[in-house]
């Protein structure tokens, strides 16, 4: 591969400490989403009340980095990629000893921010790594937080599973370890210079439009992933799967995801990522729906295919962002890897809802037919190998930048 050949020993050092840091910290991001009906009946919770854990979590997690991200650009050099899977490990691995409903809320919102203070900052140093292949660098950071999230199911579910609910804890020394590492050897963001002095606002305002529809097709795919992640449990125990047994189910659904992010941003490098996130989309709906009409063994696995082609994009979304606004790497990462996953998340209680009165397996068969109103806005984004308008050094006159 190419790039190996072009970054530097650090830049590779750098990639692979902080995939590292994203696989362990999305890894209990993911923690919530199996124990779900099991943290309902112990706590008595209604389905709404169950539906806003995942969407307030994501609040934190997710719609929050925007502001994680300024902090980042403006202030801390490292210390949000440092400190952000020390949080999330411990206050996430204590959900199984919360006894009401307001502790665990706690332990969820301030876990989520552990987990969204850790994103932005964390993919800003590794874009920065490499002048060359950033999709593919990208991809790689990406998708080690995919594989992560997929870990997580099981990870818990086995914990749960061998000492009880009550153990949750024993899962928090992997994030202590991996703070150690980043501690110790985690490199500062790169000071800004040039284009990055123009003020943000002025930056996002010369490309409002194709960021805009970049952002409101990441949001709808997001709300796709997000509802089928936290309402299949409810499905699959309806269809009287055990606990471990939805864990690898869903586990597969979200790993097979960041097989997916791993291939996107190669195949945007040599293809274009408009066009692979075209193609992408256009699969992912039908295969979902296939997944949902099928039964057993069948269904998971067009599960795992439809959840790998509705992630292709998502590295190669950050990278178009990023070219588009050059001068506020953190702050559009962000936007692209937490804004819009968190406004995506807060669309999810409508399938809670939706399932209420059609079931869960309508509803997430509704639910996945979306992927193609991503595909629509996407149609409207300028082509690979256009030009759309950048703020240039000066903040005064437009320049054209390539999207790649």
């Amino acid at each position: 591969m190419r790039m190996t050949t072009m970054m530097t020993r650090r830049g590779k050092l750098t990639v692979a400490l902080l995939s590292a840091g994203h696989l362990i910290t999305d890894s209990y991001s993911s923690f919530l989403l199996p124990l779900l009906p099991m943290l309902t009946l112990r706590l008595k919770l209604t389905a709404a009340q169950a539906g806003w854990l995942i969407p307030t979590m994501m609040v934190a997690s997710s719609l929050m980095q925007p502001v994680y991200g300024m902090i980042s650009d403006r202030y801390l050099r490292r210390s949000m990629s440092v400190f952000g899977p020390l949080v999330a490990a411990v206050f996430l691995s204590l959900i199984g000893l919360a006894d009401t409903l307001p502790a665990l809320v706690a332990c969820v919102v301030v876990g989520g921010i552990g987990i969204g203070s850790f994103h932005p900052q964390s993919a800003a140093i590794v874009s920065g790594s490499s002048a060359q292949n950033r999709a593919t660098t990208m991809s790689i950071f990406s998708s080690a937080g995919t594989v992560g999230m997929s870990v997580g199911p099981v990870l818990i579910t086995s914990i749960v599973a061998h000492y009880g609910i009550g153990r949750t804890y024993y899962a928090m020394v992997f994030g202590i370890v991996m703070w150690a590492f980043l501690w110790r050897y985690c490199p500062p963001l790169n000071e800004r210079r040039g284009p990055a002095e123009v003020p943000l606002h002025r930056a996002l305002r010369a490309v409002w439009g194709p960021l805009t529809l970049l952002y409101l097709a990441v949001v709808v795919r997001s709300a796709v992933h997000v509802s089928i992640q936290t309402y299949l449990p409810f499905l699959l125990t309806n269809q009287g799967l055990r606990l471990t047994q939805i864990g690898w189910v869903l586990s597969g659904f979200i790993f097979f995801g960041g097989i997916g992010g791993l291939f996107g941003g190669t195949f945007a490098d040599r293809w274009g990522a408009r066009r692979v996130s075209l193609f992408s989309l256009s699969l992912a709906a039908p295969l979902l729906v296939a997944a949902l009409a099928a039964n057993g063994r069948l269904s998971y696995v067009l599960l795992a295919i439809g959840g790998m082609f509705l992630n292709v994009g998502v590295p190669v979304n950050v990278v178009m962002a990023q070219r588009l606004v050059p001068g506020g790497a953190s702050t559009v990462s962000a936007l692209m890897m937490g804004f819009a996953w968190g406004a995506g998340a807060m669309l999810t209680p409508l399938t809670g809802v939706l399932s209420a009165h059609i079931g869960f397996a309508r509803a997430l068969t509704a639910v996945s037919v979306l992927p193609l109103v991503s595909v629509a806005f996407l149609l409207r984004f300028p082509r690979d190998g256009g030009e759309v308008a950048v703020v240039a050094g000066d903040g005064a006159t437009p320049i054209p930048a390539i999207i790649e």
